[in-house]
């Protein structure tokens, strides 16, 4: 049966127009800015649409897909956007709302950021429910949890990025926690008391950063620093966590049989996520985990451009606003550069040789860079010419500084393990805080640019240029002249 499956999304080369289709018509939605479709009977004509462009392998599928593509972003967005033109009209006002904080709070520096959706609005002895995200800064350091139900009263600001709208220093009317709650945010917070019992701060705040994607504990100054670095990237737990998850998994019930290996480890990726949190980052990863896993057992491969291009159409249609989201922008331009230009620029170089172990950390960490530029500088506004040092270090040495971290929890138990795990990794640690303070501080290497300006992603097109050029020579280049044949008289 998976095997069918897959064979359905494997085909043709139609395949990428039909996700050409559905990610534009996604980006197109966005760009409009207009809630065309609201009912839910469009979705019937996007799915006859979308399975018309898969069937049909001509070129007029794309604009069947595009089609599909618009309504299925316009019915997942909709509400959102009628509710960011309601939003618009209580900008300067002051309002109490209660909403579910979605994602873990970041408390720094005496203030405690967080998002809030599911939001209920009250006025006066009335209130209604409204679709959307908003983020609120609270002016002091409070312990908050994901799930957490807070009611806010506050003046109303306006909407930015993802967000429909933004709280700064609100009051807090009340704080209800759930009774179990989120038992996954239970486990993370026992989990982190742990290993803080055994790693020193700053080291265990990076350590639960890359280990768990909590940001919680990192002070302003540091986070200004991995900006500064382009180094963000690295503590939103992402693919390289759940490469290291799956690998362990299948290597252990993989020896009781191979549908136990998969079985295993996509469980293990499922309560990773669920732990982290379904960030838009981590809905990636997690995409490109399970589709690698589950085609891998019906032995079948996916080549890094069509699953990149068909783990982003997914995500998009999931929430076409992560197109505007930073960890889901660095996200795919991180694994761009990995999975797909890194390999070329080793062929360049090497040709069909297996690369030395330090030539590969230099090209990875040299496509790394190269992709994740234009999105850093669109956004921050700032790029260090220096990335490339703190990539070819910190990205080798990342996966043991996870396992050395998780082994510290784990071990927590038997306190001699576990203090022996926790200087190894202190000692990690204490390098990639060093190299970034130290970077960070060499200014003359940090490059300013105009931030939001759409002209940086021109900077892309080198790299185009650079993967089409092989398939763009051999379409204008001559044929060879066939030899002449000799006929005897």
């Amino acid at each position: 049966m998976l095997k069918k499956f897959t064979s359905i999304i494997h085909p043709s080369w139609h395949f990428y127009t039909c996700i050409s289709g559905i990610i534009t018509g996604c980006a197109l939605t966005l760009w409009l800015n207009l809630p065309l479709c609201t009912h839910y009977s469009w979705l019937i004509l996007a799915l006859l649409l979308l399975i018309i462009a898969i069937i049909l392998s001509r070129s007029f599928a794309l604009l069947f897909a595009l089609v599909a593509g618009l309504i299925f972003a316009n019915l997942r967005i909709s509400p959102e956007l009628l509710s960011q033109q309601y939003f618009s009209q209580l900008v300067g006002q002051t309002i109490t709302i209660t909403g579910t904080i979605s994602s873990d709070p970041d408390s720094s520096d005496g203030s405690t950021a967080l998002s809030l959706n599911h939001l209920e609005l009250h006025l006066d002895d009335n209130s209604a429910e409204i679709s959307g995200v908003i983020y609120v800064k609270l002016s002091r350091s409070i312990e908050l949890n994901r799930s957490d139900i807070i009611t806010l009263t506050g003046k109303f600001s306006g909407s930015f990025g993802t967000f429909a709208g933004s709280m700064y220093r609100p009051e807090v009317v009340s704080v209800d926690r759930l009774d179990p709650g989120d038992v996954f945010v239970k486990f993370k917070n026992f989990f982190a008391n742990l290993v803080c019992n055994f790693i020193p701060s700053p080291e265990v705040d990076l350590g639960l950063g890359y280990l768990m994607g909590m940001k919680t504990g990192l002070s302003e100054s540091f986070s200004e620093a991995l900006r500064a670095v382009g180094m963000t990237h690295v503590v939103v737990a992402s693919g390289a966590h759940l490469a290291i998850l799956a690998g362990a998994a299948r290597k252990i019930f993989g020896k009781l049989s191979k549908f136990a290996g998969l079985l295993f480890s996509l469980l293990i990726l499922l309560a990773f996520a669920c732990v982290v949190g379904f960030t838009p980052s981590m809905t990636r990863a997690v995409l490109v985990a399970m589709l690698s896993l589950t085609f891998g057992y019906v032995g079948r491969k996916f080549t890094p451009l069509r699953l990149l291009s068909l783990v982003a159409a997914l995500t998009l249609l999931i929430n076409p606003s992560n197109l505007l989201n930073l960890g889901w922008q660095l996200s795919f331009a991180s694994f761009f550069g990995i999975m797909i230009l890194a390999p070329r620029l080793s062929k360049l170089f090497y040709g069909g040789k297996k690369l030395p172990w330090l030539a590969s950390m230099l090209i990875t960490s040299l496509a790394t860079s190269l992709t994740c530029a234009p999105v850093l500088i669109y956004n921050f506004g700032t790029i260090s010419l220096l990335s490339f040092i703190a990539n070819l270090v910190i990205l080798p040495t990342l996966p043991h500084a996870m396992f050395l971290v998780m082994l510290t929890g784990a071990t927590s138990f038997l306190p001699f393990l576990a203090m022996l795990f926790a200087k190894c990794a202190t000692l990690i640690l204490d390098l990639h805080i060093w190299l970034i303070n130290f970077l960070s501080e060499k200014t003359i290497f940090i490059l300013n640019f105009q931030a939001v300006d759409l002209r940086i992603f021109l900077l892309y097109l080198p790299v185009l240029l650079f993967l089409l050029w092989p398939k763009l020579t051999a379409l204008f280049s001559k044929p060879p002249p066939e030899p002449e044949l000799c006929i005897p008289e």
